[in-house]
């Protein structure tokens, strides 16, 4: 069992901002497999579940703030019996040009709240990752406000070109692994 889950903010207001790249790649995973949503309120989370080639994978899109992900996580991993090695969250980056798409197998969470609320949750660094680039804030110390804002309508082909890429980066890592998706894909 797989469980791929992608980080966002609750509620329109935020659902097409660059800090939802996540929640919107898993959106769209289920979508392209017929999937629909459910909500778990005990888990924190909208689940559905699908099947890439022969593997079962659970799709989890947290209901918590981004900043708190690790409160929905947490509880997905052990109500599900799922390994933090069969975990695989997806997340915006701005370490990474708009376009481009990384996996990353642990290590820091490279100031991400959503990740860092996951490791402390999980007491654990060692889980798959899928990066998806959304660049840096032009303006310095803006952080905050850029992630929480829209793409401008200029970006809009090279994201829905990204979210495409993302899923057919999960399908990969499901179907051949990490260090399979790895290599084609970093």
């Amino acid at each position: 069992m797989k469980l791929i889950v992608g980080l966002g903010n609750p509620g329109l207001g935020y659902a097409n901002t660059k800090h939802n790249l996540g929640a919107r790649a898993v959106k769209l995973l289920a979508k392209v497999y017929r999937a629909k949503f459910k909500s778990e309120s005990s888990l924190k989370s909208r689940i559905a579940e699908i099947e890439i080639g022969s593997n079962a994978c659970i799709l989890a899109v947290p209901n918590t703030f981004m900043n708190l992900s690790g409160k929905a996580v947490g509880p997905l991993l052990a109500a599900r019996r799922v390994s933090p090695q069969d975990l695989l969250v997806i997340h915006d980056d701005i370490d990474l040009d708009i376009g481009a798409v990384r996996f990353k197998k642990k290590g820091s969470s490279g100031g991400h709240k959503g990740i860092d609320s996951i490791m402390g949750a999980l007491n654990t660094n060692e889980f798959n990752r899928l990066r998806l680039g959304i660049g840096k804030s032009p303006k310095k110390g803006g952080t905050k406000d850029y992630v929480l804002s829209n793409f401008q309508k200029a970006e809009i082909k090279s994201v829905n070109a990204l979210l495409e890429k993302a899923v057919r980066a999960c399908e990969a890592w499901v179907s051949f692994g990490l260090d399979r998706a790895m290599n084609e894909f970093n």
